[in-house]
């Protein structure tokens, strides 16, 4: 899975995959340093208050992250996905509230996914 970071937004491409290892290609193509959060417990395109220059998190679950991607650098996560829909942001200050925020779809092993 391809994850773009740019100053304001995230793709992730394809956005529906099947469960089990997922390895992010994470690039980060802006101006400045921005980092991926991945939260489980989420629904497609979940808006999450802020609160004090961060989105608020609480009852979502912290599947794992990237801090300090620099601005043309990228870097790599592999993650274990169980199906469900998953949230995925840079949660540096300021950066949810201007739009760095995707959801993916995790469809059950042998599903049918997006190509």
């Amino acid at each position: 899975m391809q994850i773009d970071l740019i100053d304001f937004g995230i793709s992730a491409e394809p956005a529906v995959v099947a469960a089990g290892s997922i390895d992010l290609a994470i690039a980060n193509d802006g101006q400045i340093v921005h980092e991926v959060e991945i939260f489980g417990g989420a629904f497609p395109d979940q808006e999450l208050e802020i609160s004090n220059s961060v989105a608020d998190t609480t009852g979502l679950d912290l599947i794992d992250e990237v801090e300090d991607v620099l601005p043309s650098t990228t870097a790599r996560l592999t993650v274990e996905l169980e199906p469900g829909t998953y949230l995925v942001i840079c949660n540096l200050p300021g950066h949810y509230a201007q739009g760095m925020s995707t959801s993916i779809t995790v469809e059950p092993e042998g599903a049918t996914t997006q190509p």
